[in-house]
């Protein structure tokens, strides 16, 4: 303000409203955009945190539901409805059940039967039979690999199966497949194929045999099915009905690889020493993105059969 004692402004205001100084200026303005520098690399280094999260948490849930559906399956094979208001109820004796309950092909797709193409990356193949539970609709006690609940027929040799194989869909995405059907006498019914699990890159299956009936386990990779007809069990290991565990190794995609080529060959790890040993595959056109390996045990819970009850299980039920 204007002072006539001072002949002027007075000096204080002058100073109060002589702003920064050059020197302030050149301080301030550096510290100012390292300042606003670092919030947006916290800020982008957040969002690329719960990105990397998101996507591992997709694969983690998309590998959960799958394995246990895998899992279910495995433990419904062979079961048989012992109701008499709805299965066929034979005396106990020497016969034995004609069907499969569980089957496995090495580098299949499509179905056990006929393998009618090979599985993507050399991906296994598994089949599981049973029976349904309640009349009409069913009581949604027991249901197929699409979630749908199956029925008792009351004959014998009637099940329902559910077939599990990778295949490379439409869309160009690997994916986990489930196709269901019935089986009637010398008749069998698929439906279409449908997908299970999307951005499943391979499936590998190893299968366990008690040793001596009641030892420990001793895994054995499936046989390849030769085209158009049924895998054969592995030699030396008693058919079929004496596989007490399926070992699984699902390997998912995840998030996008940085600087991969889609066409690069990638050594993955599938097996380890818990189900019988180290084992290595090698993907091709996996090259783009980030690959996940999932393990889990499933354990047989039913025989299945007719007068006879499998050597490694405690009871029949």
């Amino acid at each position: 303000m204007w002072s006539p004692r001072l002949g002027g402004w007075d000096k204080a205001c002058v100073r109060r409203m002589a702003g920064f100084t050059l020197l302030e200026w050149v301080l301030a303005m550096p510290l100012g955009l390292l300042i606003v520098t670092a919030a947006i690399a916290i800020y982008l280094a957040g969002i690329r945190l719960w990105r990397v999260q998101a996507a591992r948490y997709d694969v983690t849930e998309r590998a959960i539901f799958a394995l246990t559906q895998l899992t279910r399956a495995v433990g419904m094979a062979g079961y048989r409805n012992w109701d008499p208001m709805e299965g066929a109820i034979w005396p106990p004796g020497p016969m034995k059940r004609e069907w499969p309950s569980l089957r496995a092909s090495a580098a299949c797709a499509g179905t056990v039967d006929t393998c009618a193409r090979p599985g993507w990356q050399g991906s296994s193949l598994l089949e599981v039979q049973f029976q349904g539970a309640g009349l009409s609709e069913g009581n949604d006690a027991i249901h197929n690999c699409a979630g749908m609940r199956v029925s008792a027929t009351g004959r014998l040799d009637d099940r329902h199966l559910s077939i599990f194989y990778v295949d490379k869909g439409e869309d160009e995405i690997p994916s986990l497949y489930c196709r269901y059907g019935e089986r009637r006498m010398l008749s069998t019914d698929l439906h279409p194929a449908q997908v299970l699990v999307s951005g499943v890159e391979a499936m590998y299956v190893r299968l366990g045999f008690r040793v001596g009936g009641t030892g420990p386990l001793r895994w054995v990779e499936p046989v390849r099915s030769v085209r158009r007809r049924p895998p054969s069990p592995p030699p030396g290991e008693g058919g079929w009905e004496n596989v007490a565990a399926v070992a699984f190794s699902l390997v998912l995609r995840g998030a996008p690889r940085s600087g991969g080529k889609p066409r690069t060959t990638r050594v993955v790890e599938v097996f380890d020493a818990a189900s019988g040993g180290r084992e290595y595959k090698r993907l091709g056109n996996a090259g783009d993105v980030h690959l996940h390996v999932f393990n889990a045990v499933a354990y047989r819970r039913n025989d299945g059969g007719v007068g006879e009850e499998a050597k490694w299980l405690a009871s029949s039920w």
